[in-house]
C-alpha cells in the first residue's frame, strides 16, 4: 500500500491543527510537514519532497498563488489543492489557481464545531487526495519526451475539412484555451466543444471570462444545445458532455454518469461520443493536463479516422494527458499553444 506524503500550507495553526487530524485518521496518507507562510511552504516544498501539497491562498510573505507558481515551475507534476474560502468568495482566484496548474480546490467549512469539521473532512477531503493522487501516478514517468515532435502521417490536402472540433484540458487550462482562442479566426466555420476539468459553479465563470476575452461565443453548455458553427460550448462542472444526433441538428447532452479518471466532466466520454456521431469529421485538441484523461476516447477517434494534435511538452503546464496520447502514437503532431492555432486552420482550410 502506497503512502501519501502530504504537505500543509496554512498560516492557520487551527487549520494546520484539524488537517493534521484529518490526514492522520488515514493509514495511506501521512503528512510529512507543514507550513505557517508561503515562504517556508516553498521551502519545504523543495526539501522534503511531498507527493501533494494542500494550500491556503490568503498567507503571509507569499500567497497561495505565489506558491503555486513557484512550485509548478520546479516540479510541474506535484499535485496541489487549494484550501480556501477564497475559492468560492472569487472564482478570478480560482481560475487563476487552474491557470498556474492547481489541481483542485476545496472551501474551508465555515460552520459547524470542531467534530464535525473533522468528519465532513474525512468524508470529502481524504477521498479526493487519492483521487487526485493516483491521477497523477497514471501519467508518472511520461514525461522524457522531446518537446516537439512530429508523427504526421496523413496527406492533409486529401482530407475534407473537419466538421466538429473538440478541446480537452485540465491543469493551466485557462490560460491555454485564452491563448488558444484569441488566435484562431472568428467565428469559427465548424461547431466546437470543451471539456476542461474544473468543479461546479466555476464552469460557468471560464465560459463567460473567454467569451469576454475573446472574439468568439462562449457558452457553459445546457441541455439541449445545439452544436452549430461559431460556437464554443463548455462543460458544465459535475457533468460528463456528450454528442447526441439529431434530426433538429445535432446537439450536446448533459450526464451524471460515474466519473471516469477520476473526472466529471471528462474529456473521454464527449470524445467517444463525438466520433460516434462525427465519424472522420472530428478534430481533437488535447492541451496541458494532468493524468491521462482523453486517451480512451482519442482511440476512439482514432480508429474513426479522426484527427488529433496536441499540446507540446514545453508550453504545457503539465505534459500528462498531452504526452500520453503522443507517446500512443494516437497524435499526428505535438505543437507549441502558440503553433496550434495556424495548425487548426490549416486543417480546417481556412487562409
Amino acid at each position: 500500500m502506497a503512502v501519501i506524503n502530504v504537505l500543509i500550507v496554512d498560516d492557520s495553526s487551527v487549520v494546520r491543527r484539524t488537517l493534521k487530524t484529518v490526514l492522520s485518521s488515514d493509514p495511506e496518507i501521512n503528512v510529512v510537514g507543514s507550513a505557517s507562510d508561503g515562504r517556508e511552504g516553498v521551502d519545504l516544498g523543495l526539501k522534503l519532497k511531498p507527493d501533494l501539497v494542500i494550500l491556503d491562498v490568503d498567507m503571509p510573505k507569499m500567497n497561495g498563488l505565489e506558491v503555486l507558481a513557484e512550485l509548478k515551475a520546479k516540479n510541474p507534476e506535484l499535485p496541489i489543492i487549494m484550501f480556501s474560502s477564497l475559492v468560492q468568495k472569487g472564482s478570478l482566484i480560482t481560475l487563476d489557481a487552474i491557470s498556474l496548474g492547481a489541481d483542485d480546490y476545496y472551501c474551508k467549512p465555515s460552520t459547524g464545531s470542531a467534530e464535525e469539521t473533522i468528519e465532513l473532512l474525512k468524508k470529502e477531503l481524504l477521498p479526493r487526495i487519492k483521487a487526485i493522487f493516483k491521477k497523477n501516478q497514471s501519467t508518472s514517468g511520461l514525461f522524457k519526451l522531446p518537446p516537439v515532435l512530429k508523427k504526421e502521417n496523413r496527406d492533409l490536402s486529401k482530407l475534407s475539412p473537419p466538421k466538429l472540433l473538440a478541446i480537452g484540458v485540465s491543469a493551466g487550462g485557462p490560460d491555454a484555451l485564452k491563448t488558444l482562442l484569441l488566435a484562431l479566426p472568428a467565428p469559427l466555420p465548424i461547431p466546437a466543444i470543451i471539456t476542461q476539468h474544473m468543479p461546479p459553479d466555476f464552469t460557468k465563470s471560464l465560459a463567460d471570462h473567454l467569451n469576454s476575452q475573446t472574439r468568439h461565443s462562449v457558452i457553459e453548455a445546457s441541455e439541449g444545445d445545439k452544436l452549430v458553427p461559431g460556437r464554443f460550448l463548455l462543460a458544465p462542472g459535475d457533468y460528463h458532455m456528450i454528442v447526441k444526433e439529431s434530426t433538429a441538428g445535432n446537439c450536446v447532452s448533459l450526464t451524471q454518469t460515474p466519473p471516469e479518471n477520476y473526472c466529471r466532466p471528462a474529456v473521454d466520454p464527449m470524445l467517444r461520443s463525438a466520433s460516434k456521431v462525427y465519424g472522420s469529421s472530428v478534430l481533437v485538441v488535447i492541451l496541458t493536463g494532468m493524468g491521462q484523461d482523453g486517451l480512451q476516447g482519442c482511440k476512439a477517434v482514432h480508429e474513426a479516422g479522426g484527427r488529433i494534435i496536441v499540446q507540446d511538452q514545453a508550453t504545457s503546464v503539465v505534459w500528462g494527458m498531452p504526452g500520453t496520447i503522443f507517446r500512443e502514437g494516437l497524435a499526428d503532431e505535438a505543437l507549441s499553444i502558440h503553433d496550434l492555432p495556424s495548425a487548426i486552420m490549416m486543417r480546417l482550410n481556412i487562409k
